[in-house]
């Protein structure tokens, strides 16, 4: 008989409401992601699970929504609560997709997020040098002065996912914004690996900055060429 893993029980003492919801939804997403529950199994019965994680039953069962609604879950009358395969994940929810990266540091989902920014990033750091307008261009300025003032990784980290939102925010194409959104929180755990497998962590520094000039010089090739040679260096880091 599977032993069932356990969880910590800090959920135990939150109150009810949207953060005790919240916490349900993060404590199963993660276990299920991590392997805790693996892909086909069953959930234990509400009773149990409620049990175990101090919540009613219909806590439970909103987060068993939310988790279904991302693809892990499937809930089936008579039959139970069943972990979907990998491959029916929506693996663009942020949640998923910083659960997966958690569950596996520096490991291949890391290396596939940079294979989607190298698709898509330098193509959004040319129209943004073709659209961008003077607000985007202060919020790029703010980034690139909050990277040289970083004096530990963590803030270099932040001002760093704080320069590639403002870029694809100053493309000015409504389908690449949402992007910022949808792989934030894991690029920024991509973006902390990067930082602390390099000499420095501001080594990228200079590179973020001719970015930002060529974009505020409209050139849109050398805006390209910049960002390109950025992430291919990162890629090269993480390997």
């Amino acid at each position: 008989m599977t032993k069932t893993p356990s969880v910590p029980r800090s959920v135990q003492g939150a109150s009810a409401g949207p953060a005790l919801h919240r916490q349900v939804v993060q404590r199963l997403g993660e276990r299920i992601v991590g392997g805790g529950y693996p892909s086909g199994s069953t959930l234990p019965s509400e009773e149990v699970l409620g049990q175990e994680l101090g919540v009613s039953r219909t806590a439970l069962r909103e987060a068993v929504k939310v988790l279904a609604a991302k693809g892990l879950l499937k809930a089936r009358p008579r039959i139970g609560t069943r972990v979907q395969p990998v491959s029916g994940w929506n693996m663009l929810d942020p949640e998923v997709l910083a659960w997966r990266c958690a569950a596996d540091p520096g490991g291949d989902m890391l290396r596939q997020l940079g294979e989607i920014r190298e698709i898509i990033e330098p193509n959004a750091c040319m129209l943004a040098a073709r659209n961008r307008d003077e607000q985007d261009l202060h919020a790029i300025e703010r980034a690139c002065d909050s990277m040289r003032e970083a004096q530990v990784i963590e803030q270099w980290v932040r001002a760093d996912l704080q320069f590639h939102v403002a870029v694809l925010e100053a493309s000015h194409n409504e389908l690449l914004i949402p992007l910022s959104s949808v792989i934030g929180s894991a690029l920024g755990m991509l973006l902390g690996v990067s930082a602390r497998r390099a000499d420095s962590f501001k080594q990228a520094l200079d590179d973020h900055l001719r970015i930002a000039q060529a974009i505020r010089e409209q050139d849109q090739r050398a805006a390209f060429m910049r960002m390109r040679r950025l992430l291919a260096d990162t890629r090269r880091r993480l390997e």
